[in-house]
């Protein structure tokens, strides 16, 4: 396929606001797409090169895209910025600067009269590629060579590649309807294809198998090493009495829950890889976690689920999260793991030596994780007790509170206890400290609206709009307004923090009735954790809307926590957690 091509259809959807006719444009996309190039066209429509947690990067920020604008256009950087502050994008300055003909650099990267996708491709993973001295140059003049061979519309795509900002607005959920209505005739087909990401993280896969050899070789994607599987998550409760109710099980495992960043650990012999709850590597980041796994991991291959935790041996504290996210960083690994050691709190088996526990309950899973686990002080399997009663469980969640730790999560021991990848069951339950009167949980949302800051907030956002993702729909529903919470240094901050997020109109997948429409947009890439008072009815907010009484639900006096780094904006809180809490609320269960 002709990029020209590609970029028709990129195009359609990034002017388009209808989720049904975004999706039919997906289908018609991929009914034209080669087998050899579909996960490829994937990938592109993401925003991205390769799957999130191949380690691909670029390296190459909105000045160095500028830089090779101007080498192809034969033109000084300083132009190509003013430019860019004029118009906004630093692709749509590559349209408007970069004239035909323009210079020509075979010798760095050649292909045809037109790129196709596969060109596109190989040039990215080239510019991905590059390293070491002078790499910076062979990047910039690769991209020039793309730039200065494309036609005008297709420099916008490849440099919004390039920077990270394409903004098309689809999201993974719809691009699998996409393919479900291109393939098996609708999106309601979509759970198989979505099963099947869950446990492979690989959509290009799920569309190249799909393509190839139609939904049963979908069904046959199984674990594989160092192809992550998405994190299964806990539900929430009103009140810890309600967790042998909700759980479904005499026996219930009550594991400590920390403050610290989920780890998925994959080993094959020596080689050790760490993703994130994001999907993407982070081995580089926890050399010693590398290390704790290698020596203390007797199986040849595992699939570990655990969580990181910043932890003192010697007194017995664990830090906070945000002590832990100093060692998120590219530099000076090394020095940051020796003044924040980490302790590797391991807590399931999705893998081992050959065969998936996915199918198989907890008690089995955890039996066959304590014969494969030689516990030491920096990687321990998580405490827990095994409780038939609430006492039982209380006197474990009260010791884990004297100890510093958020609480803990309840696990059913049940026959079909089974790990089911990127849901959120019933099956795992998560008590927390109270927060007073307060709701007993935060809420993690995502940004999509601001409105300008008055008075001494002039210059900055008064307020940000956040939303809770309907996973269903693949869309984004508000759920509060936010102006509290914040220090002046952090408010101060804002219009720097979010401005790679910021969109001239409504994103396609945000849903904000008209009495709550911002006055700056954001596409959904920044996640916060959020404290409020209650969950009440709300003519204004769309999460959990009901068309019969013209209402959704909304967070009461919201207050910011943190910001939530390390999750996607589809790892938020989901409009179906926000209409239970408030089921919760009124008495009526769920």
């Amino acid at each position: 396929m002709r990029f020209s091509r590609l970029v028709t259809y990129f195009r359609r959807l990034e002017e388009t606001s209808s989720q049904n006719e975004m999706i039919a444009i997906l289908a018609a996309l991929f009914t034209e797409a080669s087998t050899e190039e579909i996960d490829t066209i994937c990938y592109f429509t993401l925003g991205r090169i390769a799957p999130a947690y191949q380690d691909v990067n670029l390296g190459m920020g909105g000045r160095t895209a500028g830089a090779a604008i101007a080498l192809a256009a034969d033109i000084d950087p300083e132009t190509v910025e003013a430019e860019v502050r004029e118009v906004g994008d630093y692709g749509d300055a590559a349209i408007r600067l970069v004239g035909r003909p323009a210079r020509k650099f075979e010798e760095v990267f050649s292909f045809g009269d037109a790129l196709s996708v596969e060109d596109v491709r190989r040039g990215l993973m080239a510019i991905a590629r590059a390293g070491g001295p002078g790499s910076v140059e062979t990047k910039k003049r690769i991209l020039a060579a793309m730039v200065a061979g494309a036609a005008p519309e297709e420099r916008r795509y490849l440099v919004r590649l390039v920077t990270g900002k394409m903004r098309l607005g689809v999201g993974e959920m719809t691009l699998l309807d996409g393919l479900a209505s291109a393939y098996l005739g609708s999106k309601t087909a979509r759970p198989p294809l979505e099963h099947a990401y869950d446990i492979c993280t690989d959509i290009g896969l799920v569309a190249k198998t799909l393509r190839e050899s139609g939904l049963s070789g979908v069904e046959r994607i199984s674990v594989s090493l160092y192809r992550p599987i998405r994190p299964m998550l806990a539900q929430r409760v009103p009140a810890l009495s309600e967790i042998p109710k909700r759980i479904g099980s005499r026996v219930i495992a009550a594991e400590e829950k920390y403050d610290g960043e989920r780890i998925q650990a994959h080993k094959d012999g020596s080689d050790v890889a760490l993703f994130s709850r994001r999907l993407t590597d982070v081995t580089h980041q926890f050399p010693d976690i590398v290390e704790h796994v290698r020596r203390c991991v007797t199986a040849e291959t595992a699939i570990l689920d655990g969580e990181a935790v910043a932890f003192d041996v010697k007194s017995g504290t664990f830090h906070p999260f945000q002590k832990l996210m100093q060692r998120r960083r590219k530099y000076r690994v090394s020095e940051y793991a020796e003044q924040i050691p980490v302790t590797y709190k391991v807590f399931d088996l999705l893998y081992a030596d050959g065969a998936s526990y996915l199918r198989r309950s907890y008690p089995e899973r955890h039996e066959r994780l304590e014969r494969i686990v030689v516990e030491e002080e920096h990687l321990a399997l998580a405490d827990r007790v095994i409780a038939t009663n609430l006492e039982e469980i209380t006197d474990f969640y009260l010791a884990c509170i004297r100890r510093g730790l958020e609480g803990v999560v309840c696990k059913s021991c049940a026959d079909d206890s089974y790990y089911r990848a990127g849901a959120r069951e019933w099956q795992w339950i998560k008590w927390k400290r109270s927060y007073g009167t307060e709701l007993a949980d935060t809420l993690d949302l995502v940004v999509v609206g601001a409105n300008a800051g008055k008075g001494k907030r002039a210059g900055t956002y008064g307020s940000l709009l956040c939303a809770a993702y309907n996973r269903e729909e693949d869309v984004f529903q508000t759920v509060c307004g936010m102006g509290t919470g914040f220090t002046d240094e952090e408010l101060a901050q804002l219009p720097g923090k979010l401005a790679d997020a910021r969109a001239d109109r409504s994103p396609a997948r945000v849903m904000v009735a008209e009495q709550a429409k911002p006055d700056f947009w954001f596409v959904p890439r920044y996640v916060l954790e959020v404290l409020g008072l209650e969950i009440t009815e709300s003519p204004v907010h769309t999460c959990g809307w009901d068309p019969e009484t013209q209402r959704g639900l909304a967070l009461r006096f919201p207050r910011f926590v943190r910001w939530r780094h390390e999750k996607s904006p589809e790892q938020a809180t989901t409009v179906e957690e926000i209409a239970a809490m408030f089921r919760e609320q009124r008495g009526e269960g769920r």
